[in-house]
Parts: structure tokens; sequence; C-alpha cells
């Protein structure tokens, strides 16, 4: 009896349930009466022979036919019906802003064959993650940074478009806008702006006021290296330069958490690094680069390594932590494939879903109204005709 009970609560729901507000008015009403029906019996006199009282009087019909009826009414209203299934759950979507590094240093080769083949390898792996309303951008920075895919739930292009990322030729070196340096803050500021821009749409503010999101986070594969941040000024002007880019650096990180865009990181790259002059290999000295002016910004004995340090600040200083998984690819043979996954069901919302189960047999609410007809006859009958027509006269 009780698992029967327990089974129609959980399959009975409602179609318009703001009807069912109506029911505390009618709760209040009921205690009032209650009260009502306490104090009458307490105050009233004691029967004279050969009188009674009715068993239903002007009070009791109120609240043993009146307010039970006026709630099957409002229940009806409510349109309620028997749902064939259990309540069910499914997970929300989730935008991703996909950037990845295509500064010279992910041409190191610590990581077979490159860090760029790696770093590609393991972006391409993501679509095997994705829902079909989920979005996905794609975003590369090296000294610039440059959005590729505005959000979309075309996947095809935005992974197409990945697995096209590569450095360029042999004499086109010296013109590439990203190849020098890596600039995180013109990336972080690029990513937040361009997100800006595309949920203002066509809509013309004066002053936009971005929205706080739950499911929109920023995947950034990279060797973590920032020059930048990193330089040892040795001049004033260079001291100041650096201000400046922290500056800029740490308020693109405060636009972030405004939004509620949270960095996950993957590394890519190793500790011992390779040497600076093996990232122009194959191309020309003095037809791709100026070997002296290489030199003169400390190639000589220049290491580029992985820098999990500062891709795990990205992470904390916008609300993540990647420890406890394998975020790094350090060598050929590990991937991430488990973090990106965990990282991508983790931002998914979970959401309830009733079955609306429209069939005319299982929407209950005619029977509700015919319950509450018969209560209301049943009051009317069972309530001394005289009550009504009846006056004692003087």
């Amino acid at each position: 009896m009780i698992e029967a009970f327990t089974n129609l609560r959980n399959s009975l729901h409602f179609l318009e349930p703001v009807f069912l507000y109506l029911l505390i008015p009618l709760a209040i009403l009921f205690v009032v009466w209650l009260l009502a029906v306490v104090i009458k019996r307490k105050t009233r006199s004691l029967p004279t022979y050969g009188s009674k009282y009715p068993l239903i009087g002007r009070v009791k019909i109120w609240g043993l036919f009146v307010i039970p009826a006026g709630a099957l009414m409002i229940l009806a209203l409510a349109k309620p019906y028997l749902a064939k299934d259990r309540v069910s759950f499914s997970r929300g979507s989730v935008e991703i802003v996909m950037v990845i590094d295509r500064s010279i240093s992910m041409r190191g080769n610590d990581v077979k064959e490159s860090r760029l083949e790696i770093a590609k390898r393991e972006a391409l792996n993501i679509e095997a993650f994705l829902n079909d309303n989920d979005k996905i951008a794609l975003f590369v920075f090296g000294r610039e940074s440059h959005r590729k895919i505005y959000l979309t739930n075309k996947h095809d292009t935005v992974f197409e478009r990945v697995a096209n990322i590569n450095f360029p030729r042999q004499g086109d070196l010296k013109g590439d806008g990203l190849i020098w340096d890596s600039d995180f803050a013109s990336m972080l500021e690029n990513i937040y702006q361009s997100l800006d821009r595309q949920d203002m749409g066509v809509k013309k503010v004066s002053r936009y006021v971005p929205q706080k999101r739950t499911n929109r986070i920023v995947i950034l594969i990279s060797d973590g290296e920032d020059q930048f941040k990193n330089d040892k000024p040795t001049t004033a002007t260079a001291t100041q330069y650096k201000d400046d880019y922290l500056k800029r650096f740490n308020a693109a990180l405060r636009e972030f958490r405004r939004r509620g865009i949270k960095i996950y990181p993957v590394g890519v790259g190793t500790q011992r690094g390779v040497n600076w002059w093996t990232l122009v290999r194959g191309y020309k000295k003095g037809e791709d680069y100026n070997e002296e002016e290489l030199i003169n910004e400390g190639w000589k004995n220049g290491i580029s390594r992985l820098d999990k340090n500062n891709l795990s600040f990205l992470s904390r200083s916008t609300g993540t932590d990647p420890t406890g998984h394998i975020w790094t690819v350090e060598n050929a043979t590990t991937t991430v494939r488990s973090y990106l996954r965990s990282v991508i069901d983790s931002t998914r919302s979970t959401l309830p879903e009733f079955g609306s189960n429209n069939d005319k047999e299982n929407q209950l609410w005619q029977y509700f109204l015919v319950v509450a007809v018969v209560v209301l006859v049943i009051g009317i009958l069972s309530h001394p005709v005289s009550g009504y027509f009846n006056r004692n006269r003087v």
C-alpha cells in the first residue's frame, strides 16, 4: 500500500503547476474554520429536552464540503496527469573556447613530433565529448591573438580548422604575426572581448553588462611560456613595459572571473626543454630570421621549457585546479583525454525532465472536477433545508 502511494506520488505531475499556489489561501481558510468549530463547540449551550443539533450545520458544511471541493477544483485547474515514465535527467549544454598556442616555442620537438602536433591531437579528442547542442570556438595565439571561429555548434568546421593549424612555410616566417613570443595578456583580452561582441549580437548598447555563465569554459593548450611575464628587465623602459603588461594580464583575469569563465589548461612540453635554436630548424637564416637580432634577445643559450606554474596560475585565478588529473603531455604516449572528458562533463548542469504525457487517458483534471461537484452535492444534501429557507420569526 505504501509502495503504491509512493509510485503514485512520483508519477503525478501538473501541466499548470502555478495554480497550486491557490491552495495556500484555502489552507488558511481551513485553519480558520477549524478554530471556529472548536470555539463554537465550547461556547454553545446544552441542547434542551427533545432538541438536538444538526449533524451538518452551517459551519461544518464549509470545512467538510466547500473547502475540499475548492481544493479539488484548484487541482483540476493545475491539469494533473500521470506520467508513464519516472523523472529523467539530462545534461545541459556546454560552450567551449578552445585556445591553441601557435608561437615559435610550440615547434619544440621534446614531445615528438612537435608540441603543436600533440596540441592538435589532444584538441581533436574533444569532438568525441560534445553533444549536438554544445558550442565551440577556436582561437590561436602567439605574439598576437586571432579568433578563428566564433562559438558555433558546427563542430566539423571547427575541428577541420584545428587539423589545418600549421606554422608558416619557408619564406613566410618574418611576416607571421603569431610566431614570435606568446602574449598571454592579448590572448585573454581577445577572448572575453570577442565573446562579449558575440553575446551582444546586433544590439546597440551604450554600456554592455556581461552575463555570468556557468557553462562556458576555456581549454588552453600551450607550453605555458610567457616571455613578457618572465622577463627580467634591465632598463627603465623595459621595466615600465613589463609593469604595463602585468596590469593588462591581471585586469583580463578579473574580467574572466566577472563573467564566470574558467580556464582549464593542457600543458605540452617537458621540463628538460629544447634549445631555442632548434625552434627555427628548417628555416633559412637571413631570409626567415635575423640571427643577430635573436642573439640580442637572449637566444644564445635560451631553453624553451614547459611552464606548468604559469598554466596553473591561469587556472587557479579563474577558480579551477587541474591537480589530481594528468593535464600535461610530457611524452608522446601520454594523453589527457580523461581529463578533458572530466572537465566537460563537470561543466554540464544536470536538468530534470518530466515526461510531458498529453494522452487524454492520463489527464486527470476531469476526474478531479467531477469529484469536486460530487462533494458539493453531498454537502448540500446533508445540510437541513430549513437552515436555508426558514428564519425564526418574532
